[in-house]
C-alpha cells in the first residue's frame, strides 16, 4: 500500500510538473526594444551592456506581468526601431510620440505615459535661450537618432549647427569645454544625471513649445498581441504605476 501511495504522488508530481511547462511554453514573448540611447532614468545599463534598471524596464517589466508574457529585450541603435517594428521583428518601443516617427500610422499607438519637456543646457554665464532667434549660428549638441521637431528647419537649413553624439553626458561634457554652446535634453534625464554625482555649471532652459507626450508605439504584426499590450499599458497608466516610477526617478515623495 506504502508503495502504492508514493507511486501515485510520484504520479501527481509529474502531472504537475508536465502542466507548468507546457503552461510556461504556451505564454508568448514580448520582444520590447530599449536602445541605450535612452539616457537614465530612461535605460539603466550595467557593464556588460545589459539593461538592468530604468523606467523602461519598469514599464515594460510590469507590462509583461499583466499581460502574461515572457520579456526578451532588444538594444537597437535609434535609427533601426522603425524598421523592426514595421517588419515585425519587434513588438513595442516605448518614449516615442507620432511627431517623432517618420510614419506614425505604420504602428499602433499606447495612452500617453507621461508627459517630458524639453530643455536649453547651456553654460550658466550664457544667456538664455528663450526663442528661436537665440539658437542663431549656435552648435547643438543632439542625440544621435533622436528627432527635434521645432527645430528641424533650423537644422536642414544651417542657420543652427546640429552636432550629435550618443549620450547627455558626452554632450555636457563638450558644453562644459566649450565645443557646443547648447545641449538639448529632456527635464527627466537631465535632472536625474544633474542629482545623481554630474557635474558642471549650467542653466536650463525650458523650449518654448508645450511638452509633449510620449507614448509606445506597437507593431500591427499581430493585431492580438497589440490589443492585449494596449490593454495592459492603460492598466498601468489608470493604475498610477507609471506615475509612481516617474516620482521616484525625480526623487519626489510617492503618495
Amino acid at each position: 500500500m506504502l508503495f502504492i501511495l508514493r507511486q501515485g504522488v510520484r504520479l501527481l508530481l509529474l502531472i504537475g510538473l508536465a502542466s507548468f511547462t507546457a503552461a510556461a511554453s504556451e505564454r508568448g514573448a514580448l520582444r520590447a526594444v530599449v536602445s541605450d540611447s535612452n539616457t537614465p532614468p530612461y535605460a539603466i545599463f550595467d557593464d556588460s551592456g545589459r539593461l538592468s534598471a530604468g523606467l523602461s524596464k519598469d514599464i515594460l517589466d510590469a507590462l509583461a506581468l499583466v499581460s502574461q508574457l515572457d520579456i526578451q529585450y532588444l538594444d537597437l541603435p535609434r535609427a533601426r526601431i522603425e524598421s523592426w517594428l514595421e517588419s515585425g521583428q519587434a513588438d513595442i518601443a516605448c518614449f516615442l510620440n507620432p511627431d517623432w516617427v517618420a510614419e506614425p500610422s505604420q504602428y499602433f499607438w499606447s495612452p500617453p505615459l507621461f508627459a517630458t519637456q524639453q530643455l536649453f543646457i547651456r553654460r550658466a554665464d550664457s544667456p538664455p535661450i528663450n526663442a528661436l532667434p537665440d539658437l542663431a549660428g549656435k552648435r547643438v549638441g543632439t542625440t544621435r537618432g533622436f528627432t527635434y521637431p521645432e527645430l528641424e528647419q533650423v537644422f536642414a537649413l544651417g542657420d543652427v549647427i546640429r552636432d550629435d553624439a550618443h549620450s547627455l553626458q558626452s554632450n555636457l561634457k563638450r558644453l562644459e569645454q566649450g565645443r557646443l554652446d547648447v545641449v538639448m535634453s529632456v527635464d527627466l534625464s537631465y535632472y536625474f544625471f544633474m542629482n545623481n554625482g554630474g557635474v558642471g555649471n549650467f542653466g536650463a532652459d525650458p523650449i518654448w513649445s508645450a511638452p509633449p507626450s510620449v507614448y509606445c508605439a506597437i507593431s500591427r504584426h499581430n493585431s492580438q498581441l497589440a490589443s492585449r499590450l494596449i490593454r495592459g499599458l492603460n492598466t498601468l497608466v489608470d493604475n498610477k504605476f507609471i506615475a509612481r516610477q516617474l516620482r521616484r526617478y525625480k526623487g519626489e515623495q510617492a503618495d
